[in-house]
């Protein structure tokens, strides 16, 4: 399944299109879990042109990693 959200924005736009586009396929199409997601961005400067992310050591970077939200000692425990 493709989410595709349209148009130059901040990533706070972007996290927020995103959250409410999942809240709908979660809610309309009763989708609940996801094996994993993988999100393409295809950064700029604010005025359309490209931009390249680079580390602190000045190195592209082109891939992210994480292995899911936080979770709490709470959360792991049960409590």
């Amino acid at each position: 399944m493709q989410i595709k959200i349209r148009g130059e924005m901040t990533i706070a736009d972007v996290r927020q299109a995103l959250f409410e586009k999942l809240n709908d396929v979660e809610e309309d199409l009763a989708i609940r879990y996801s094996k994993g997601a993988t999100l393409y961005l295809h950064p700029t400067n604010g005025f359309g042109d490209e931009v390249v992310p680079r580390n602190h050591s000045g190195r592209r970077v082109d891939k992210v990693f994480s292995d899911g939200p936080y979770r709490s000692a709470a959360d792991e425990f049960k409590l």
